[in-house]
């Protein structure tokens, strides 16, 4: 009776808010692998179009692969209230997937059909479509789509009574979704194992499959699941002929629904409803019920539930003494179920319909109607031992075969042994001269290894972890060698210190991590600007030196003012709208009695002045009186203690 609108659909922890993304691509193939893999529970239409819209607004335009993606996803989500809408866009989806050539959408798409076929028509018409998903998918090698198909299969088939095949095929899919690590979708999954159990008349095992999938929902606050296993609980206890605990469990399956805002669950909640009502006798109710059901059925286009509506509609009638409103009723019934083949009903129908003659006075009538009863009953009976021992058939074969394939391997691997065994015995000592080389092989790889890691960590050690360039160490290191060789050939050398300009209020306004973001534009942009040369270094938080070898002091002042120009051009509004960004730049040459600590100080000094001056400038250095008064100042200044400092 219970037929889940997306019985493969989304499953496990709840939505957390919109993820956030530069690349929109990344984001989308992120947010729709959540939605593939059963790792986003979506409960409600109104979530439902939320999550749509989210992805919608990721896809990147001309993207035609990403674009059926988008398109499967939505057809199984987007039409929770439009069966016949969502059978149409299936087919269009299978149609363009197979002209594109994209397998993996078309095996989605045949899925997507198969379940709308299930609500438009008949179970048995989505049969070729979820085979032919099952073909594809295995084709592919992809575990979570061969599970999913493999589960959609399954739940047609114990409809059609083929429990042992149904059991086969979601023992199957339990084990790929767990050789996948797809916990939510496993855990999803002993739903359909606890419906075959009941099917079966193992209510024992039923009950203790539903309680771990009602469990498992809870706790991954996964409404759609807590309502399937609601919903197949009330069938049960019904079946145990527990009516009282049926009502409440069919009640809380509609409050569930009605949460999901889907008028196809709420009215199969209701029809559940109404089954258990006509258990317990409340006739009156069950009709009230029943018409809710139908108006909520016939709003998403939903056909198939037809019979299980007529049928409950007669039970309700007999039971109100309502004999011809019953009749014409479980008439109906009767010829929508035989096209379902689904005997359990037709045997209550048979049962429901005789009681009726029988109080009309219609002896006959009765007596065939109560030996078509017995004939559903026994062949029922005869059916249930039959798929119990297909299902321990199956799985005798499949133990046997698994004891076979271990004894093959088991006898390949001793048979191996001994060839090895021979082989060690024959040659030793190659083996030896062997296990020589490669003991050489290995020290050279060891020593290879430890050459490459020690010139990393130097690497590391000189390097600036945000930017790339120089660290402190490093470019003071470049400074003293090039002064040596200056002096040496008689060249010319000049240093750049830039500091980025109102720095602490680009922090303060966008946030520390805005700011890493615009000192590596920065570096990027000086980078472009230098010569061969050149070399870039950060010496501080927002601070960073340019050393220019054989450079005039006017050519010195022609590239600081190329760098100003290049940074005060840096577009920054995909970093934050209205983000600007300008440098301050000290130039000084190196002087015939200038040591390392006197050139640095003098381009200081130029850059303080340059600061004082109203910053986005470029100041040459004056002389030793800066470099006094460069002195002065960095004693003065105080010491940052967090933000954009060396990392």
């Amino acid at each position: 009776m219970s037929k889940a609108l997306f019985a493969a659909a989304v499953m496990a922890v709840a939505a957390g808010g919109r993820a956030e993304t530069r690349d929109p691509a990344a984001g989308f193939d992120r947010l729709a692998d959540r939605l593939d893999n059963h790792e986003l529970a979506v409960s409600g239409e109104a979530q439902t179009q939320r999550v749509l819209a989210e992805l919608r607004a990721m896809l990147p335009p001309g993207d035609a692969r990403r674009e059926l993606r988008y398109r499967y996803l939505y057809c199984v989500l987007g039409f929770g209230n439009d069966v016949r809408a969502g059978f149409d866009y299936a087919a269009q989806g299978l149609a363009d997937a197979r002209k594109a050539g994209d397998a993996y959408a078309e095996a989605n798409f045949q899925l997507c059909r198969g379940q709308y076929h299930e609500l438009a028509t008949t179970s048995s018409d989505a049969l070729a479509d979820y085979d032919a998903g099952i073909a594809i998918a295995g084709k592919l090698g992809d575990a979570r789509l061969l599970g999913d198909a493999l589960s959609l299969r399954g739940g047609v088939e114990s409809l059609l009574g083929e429990h042992a095949k149904a059991l086969a095929d979601f023992i199957e899919a339990q084990r790929l979704y767990e050789g996948a690590h797809r916990d939510a979708a496993a855990e999803s999954n002993l739903l359909n194992i606890a419906i075959v159990y009941r099917r079966m008349g193992d209510y024992a095992k039923a009950h203790d499959f539903l309680r771990q999938a009602r469990d498992s929902a809870v706790r991954r606050h996964d409404i759609r699941d807590q309502y399937f296993a609601a919903l197949q609980l009330a069938f049960l206890y019904v079946e145990e002929e527990r009516a009282d605990a049926a009502v409440d469990s069919a009640r809380a399956a509609v409050d569930l629904a009605q949460r999901l805002g889907e008028r196809g669950s709420t009215g199969l909640a209701r029809l559940g409803l109404a089954y258990a009502l006509n258990a317990q006798r409340g006739y009156a109710q069950a009709l009230a019920v029943l018409k809710q059901a139908e108006a909520d059925f016939a709003a998403v286009s939903d056909r198939s539930e037809g019979d299980m509506l007529d049928l409950n509609y007669g039970i309700a009638y007999a039971g109100l003494g309502q004999y011809e409103r019953a009749i014409k009723m479980l008439d109906a019934a009767e010829g929508k179920l035989r096209n379902t083949n689904n005997m359990r009903y037709r045997e209550m129908l048979y049962a429901t319909r005789a009681s009726v003659y029988e109080a009309m006075h219609k002896p006959a009538a009765a007596l065939a109607d109560y030996k078509r009863a017995m004939t559903m009953r026994e062949t029922m009976h005869r059916m249930g031992r039959t798929q119990y021992g297909t299902w321990m058939s199956y799985q005798f074969d499949s133990q046997r075969r698994e004891l076979e394939n271990r004894r093959l391997i088991a006898e390949a691997a001793l048979k191996e042994q001994r060839v090895k065994a021979l082989e060690r015995v024959r040659n030793w000592q190659a083996a030896t001269l062997l296990f020589a080389t490669l003991l050489v092989a290995l020290l050279v790889v060891f020593v290879w290894r430890q050459h490459r890691q020690s010139r990393r960590l130097r690497r590391m050690a000189l390097t600036d972890a945000l930017t790339g360039i120089a660290n402190r160490r490093q470019i003071e290191n470049t400074l003293h060698e090039h002064v040596a060789a200056a002096r040496q050939n008689r060249r010319p050398l000049a240093v750049l210190t830039l500091d980025v300009d109102h720095f602490k209020r680009i922090n303060d306004t966008w946030g520390h991590q805005i700011g890493d973001d615009v000192l590596c534009c920065i570096v990027h942009a000086c980078q472009q600007a230098l010569r061969k040369d050149d070399a870039l270094g950060r010496i501080g938080g927002e601070e960073f030196m340019v050393v220019l070898p054989g450079t005039s002091p006017d050519a010195a002042a022609h590239v600081a003012e190329r760098l100003r120009a290049s940074v005060e051009a840096l577009d920054l509004g995909d970093i934050a709208r209205g983000l600007k960004a300008t440098v301050s730049i000290g130039v000084a040459d190196l002087l015939p009695d200038d040591d390392v600590e006197m050139l640095i100080l003098r381009a200081d000094a130029a850059l303080y002045r340059a600061k004082r001056e109203g910053r986005n400038r470029v100041e040459i250095d004056a002389g030793a009186d800066d470099a006094a008064g460069s002195q002065a100042h960095a004693a003065a200044a105080p010491v940052a203690l967090f933000g954009n400092g060396p990392r």
